[in-house]
């Protein structure tokens, strides 16, 4: 089982440090952003709108627990925030189920109790849970809503902090080890106003916040899928890589373009390459009908057959006195023993290479036990043996999503073996039907996994 909690709490852990994210110059710098919020909070305090407090003391060294990013600074929780805590309801007036009259949310320390007739905060906050076991619990309520006695409003300073930032930030704090050693522990306000964080510039807190949240999708459907294969990693894997391919990992913009239009692009670059004689022109292959479809995809893809989309050269053999195993030449790569963790085991090369595969280049097995696996060839060329063929890179499509759809294939490429040696033919792989994305998001899908099937299993 992976330990999805573990990595939720070790990716909040990174991000507090600033190293999930990117730090650019153009952000500015944290100390800016303070300074903007003092001078707020001092006109605000003018207004009669907030209380003037007690200034809180200056951070000592040996408060700081770890670095941050130049740009960073450490503050005091009670210099860039408001805290409040909520008001006591009688329970009698708080009502399970929503109604005309009881329409507003109310929230204690552990999110949503029910609804009430009243309300005491506007807008969206971050809330402290301050009472009992539920001390440093954090929570996010928006619009009119009511916060009881058990909660503590965390109220910012005209949109210089990102909410979702702040209540992130608050939960790797764990707040609760500041709560008072009773039989019923508490958290007093100036307490926490008192505690350290860092602080980052506006933007950087944004891009904090969507690197966070998009991590965050991905474990949620590792939950999903742990619950039907809680014993079986190899079986998780491939569910989470037919979800990329399927489009379910990835939101679909439309600055990307359609499927329709690269498409277009594609066989325009193909009939180029095939009046300039670097490629042969192949048989035409027929359209993709309905039962061929196996599960719908967005609007903005296109349904295509493999073939119409890439190049696939097939490998020839050498006799004996063709290659070498002494260094001599290139790499001469002859099948399924020789593809290691998705890369390329070289112990043969030839003088005389004919078929050659490039770096870049996805590689399929194709004949023999190990028929069907696949990788990405990562040396610079090398000659392929019959049981192999190459995808040929090219600009118009990632080859890493290439990849991890011959990945997701694997089971049909098998169904497809056949001969004493079983195998697949060429008419087999150029027939596959593959879901085509535009390539932003075919980008965009390979990035989410690499991070899924890292977090998995450090190679996959």
């Amino acid at each position: 089982m992976i330990d999805t909690q573990a990595l939720r709490q070790k990716v909040l852990d990174l991000a507090i440090r600033g190293k999930l994210t990117e730090q650019l110059p153009e952000d500015g710098t944290a100390e800016e952003l303070y300074a903007k919020i003092q001078e707020e909070k001092q006109t605000l305090i003018k207004e009669g709108k907030i209380k003037k407090e007690k200034p809180l003391p200056p951070i000592a060294e040996d408060e700081i627990p770890f670095e941050i990013p130049a740009n960073w600074k450490w503050v005091r929780i009670g210099s860039v925030f408001t805290l409040k805590a909520g008001k006591n309801i009688a329970a009698s007036l708080i009502h399970d189920i929503e109604s005309e009259d009881y329409c507003y949310p109310c929230f204690g320390g552990n999110g949503l109790r029910g609804y009430v007739n009243q309300t005491n905060v506007s807008g969206l906050h971050a809330l402290i849970g301050r009472q009992g076991a539920l001390c440093g619990n954090i929570n996010f309520a928006d619009g009119d809503f009511y916060a009881t006695e058990h909660a503590i409003v965390v109220n910012e300073y005209s949109e210089k902090t990102d909410t979702k930032w702040s209540g992130l930030t608050l939960k790797t704090l764990n707040l609760n080890q500041y709560a008072t050693s009773v039989a019923q522990p508490g958290l007093a306000v100036n307490k926490i106003e008192k505690i350290v964080m860092p602080l980052p510039p506006l933007a950087e807190q944004k891009r904090i916040v969507e690197k966070i949240e998009s991590i965050f999708v991905v474990l949620d459907k590792i939950d999903l899928l742990q619950s039907e294969y809680v014993n079986n990693l190899s079986a998780l894997k491939t569910k989470i890589i037919e979800a990329g391919i399927q489009g379910k990992l990835t939101e679909q913009l439309p600055e990307d373009g359609t499927a329709e239009e690269l498409f277009e692009k594609i066989q325009e670059e193909k009939q180029s390459l095939i009046k300039e004689g670097k490629i042969k022109k192949e048989k035409l292959l027929p359209p993709i009908t309905e039962d061929e479809i196996p599960f719908a995809v967005p609007e903005n893809w296109k349904w295509v057959r493999l073939g119409t989309a890439i190049t696939l050269i097939s490998g020839v053999d050498f006799n004996s006195d063709e290659y070498n195993d002494e260094g001599r030449g290139i790499p001469y790569i002859t099948g399924a023993s020789n593809f290691l963790n998705d890369g390329i085991l070289v112990n043969r090369w030839t003088e005389t290479p004919q078929h050659i595969a490039n770096e870049g280049d996805v590689l399929l097995v194709c004949k023999g036990s190990g028929y069907g696996k696949t990788a990405m060839c990562n040396i610079k060329t090398a000659h392929i043996a019959r049981q192999v063929m190459a995808v040929k890179k090219t600009e118009m499509l990632s080859m890493k999503f290439v990849l991890f759809f011959l990945k997701s294939c694997f089971n049909y490429l098998k169904s497809k073996g056949q001969g004493l040696i079983p195998g697949i033919d060429r008419s087999s792989v150029l027939n596959i039907a593959i879901p085509l994305p535009p390539l932003a998001e075919q980008k965009r899908i390979v990035a989410k996994l690499d991070a899924v099937l890292a977090i998995l299993h450090p190679r996959h």
